[in-house]
């Protein structure tokens, strides 16, 4: 078939027609899919190694380690080691209670409100739990079963000195690590200044801090030597224990009656 008039003789003219057309279609350089460097360079291997970073998966985002719960009981933070150098403590059980709520040595700042204890000197017993249980030492069922306890052992609820080993509630405290900073020491440092006639310790924390201070077995905790003299100690399960279990309840009465029938 002959050639017309608008035909290319060559192929280089078909190539520059074909090239003419596509720049007239508004298509007037290269495109490509895939994504590309906007500068090219003679270095191949450097182009091999951007694709293969560019294709690779993102590394895993490290999240920052988590300090356990008790963290705050020994480490060394801006205001010092809590609860503080004992040489620091306060000698007058007025000023101690005041301390207790102010001084930045007792405790770092958490999210709940510090607890006074509360009471004067020479008690007939003072009452020792653990820690509060939010916005007062006791709540609820806890501090009516309390109270019928003391009436019930001759005690008036009122007179009772009432204190726990730490200022605040605190969520999942790592006892042993509140041990070792010295909350221990702290506490026998309050009954020294608190001189009760007796001690109701509540529960096992109590039980074997004060029983680790003094060298004495939690079950054979029955007083506690001060430089004033002996302090006769009645250990009791904590109050939730006696509240869900009747039988705890029978047992802890019966014990009193027995430890208080003792000369």
């Amino acid at each position: 078939m002959a050639d017309g008039p608008d035909m290319p003789e060559t192929l280089r003219d078909a190539f520059l027609a074909s090239l003419d057309w596509w720049e007239e279609a508004g298509v007037g350089e290269h495109v490509s899919d895939r994504a590309g460097g906007w500068l090219r360079t003679a270095d191949t291997s450097a182009e091999a190694a951007v694709a293969v970073s560019e294709n690779a998966a993102p590394p895993p985002v490290q999240e920052p380690a988590r300090k356990p719960a008790h963290a705050r009981f020994i480490e060394t933070e801006p205001l010092g080691n809590h609860p503080g150098d004992p040489a620091q403590w306060p000698g007058d059980l007025a000023a101690f209670q005041k301390w207790w709520m102010e001084s930045d040595l007792v405790d770092p700042a958490g999210a709940f409100p510090r607890i006074a204890p509360s009471g004067g000197t020479k008690a007939p017993v003072m009452v020792i739990i653990d820690q509060p249980a939010g916005d007062a030492l006791l709540e609820g069922a806890a501090a009516k079963l309390l109270d019928n306890m003391l009436r019930a052992m001759a005690f008036a609820p009122e007179a009772a000195y009432r204190a726990s080993i730490l200022p605040r509630h605190t969520l999942r405290p790592e006892w042993n690590a509140i041990e070792q900073a010295g909350y221990g020491k702290l506490l026998l440092h309050q009954i020294a200044l608190a001189q009760p006639a007796c001690i109701l310790g509540i529960g096992n924390r109590v039980w074997s801090l004060l029983a680790h201070e003094t060298a004495q077995e939690p079950a054979a905790l029955t007083k506690i030597a001060m430089d004033s003299g002996t302090i006769p100690v009645f250990a009791i399960p904590d109050l939730a224990t006696m509240l869900r279990n009747p039988r705890s309840r029978a047992e802890t009465w019966n014990r009193w009656l027995d430890w208080s029938d003792r000369p």
